[in-house]
C-alpha cells in the first residue's frame, strides 16, 4: 500500500486536527496512507445497519426503566 509524506506547519493543519499547542509553531511531518475499499470499521458498521434495517430489538421492552435497572444489576 503505497503512503505519501508532507512537512505541514502545525497552524496549517489545526482546523482538522487536534495539535498539541507545543506543536503549532513547529513544522511536522505526516504520514498519510489510503484506506482499504470496502474496508473499515465505519464500512462494517453500515453493512449491518443495513442488513438489520427495520429490525427493532427493543419492541419486546414493555417498561424502559425496569429494563435498564436490570441490566445495570449485570454489572
Amino acid at each position: 500500500m503505497e503512503t505519501y509524506t508532507i512537512i505541514k506547519h502545525g497552524k496549517s493543519i489545526q482546523h482538522c486536527l487536534d495539535i498539541p499547542s507545543e506543536f503549532l509553531d513547529k513544522e511536522l511531518e505526516i504520514t498519510i496512507k489510503p484506506t482499504r475499499k470496502g474496508g473499515g470499521f465505519r464500512n462494517k458498521i453500515e453493512l449491518i445497519l443495513e442488513k438489520n434495517k427495520g429490525i427493532n430489538p427493543f419492541e419486546s421492552i414493555t417498561d424502559p426503566v425496569a429494563w435498564q435497572k436490570e441490566r445495570r444489576r449485570e454489572w
